[in-house]
């Protein structure tokens, strides 16, 4: 199931299991939801980083939700 944001929404970056940050929403394409420097998965909320070898199938970070308003 997609993830759906929109641009400027905020997304809550999990790293470890544990609450890292919330981020803004700066950019949404077909594939991926971009938060700045940071890239996750819209399938399934994943962070994606070539150089850690992250991808959808694997990542130590990932993107719980929408912050509560």
């Amino acid at each position: 199931s997609m993830i759906n944001v929109n641009i400027v929404d905020k997304v809550t970056r999990i790293m470890a299991g544990q609450l890292m940050m919330y981020l803004k929403v700066s950019e949404v394409t077909e594939k991926r939801i971009i938060c700045g420097p940071w890239e996750f998965s819209r399938e399934n909320g994943m962070e994606i980083d070539e150089d850690l070898g992250w991808d959808e199938n694997g990542s130590g970070s990932w993107l719980l939700s929408q912050e509560p308003t």
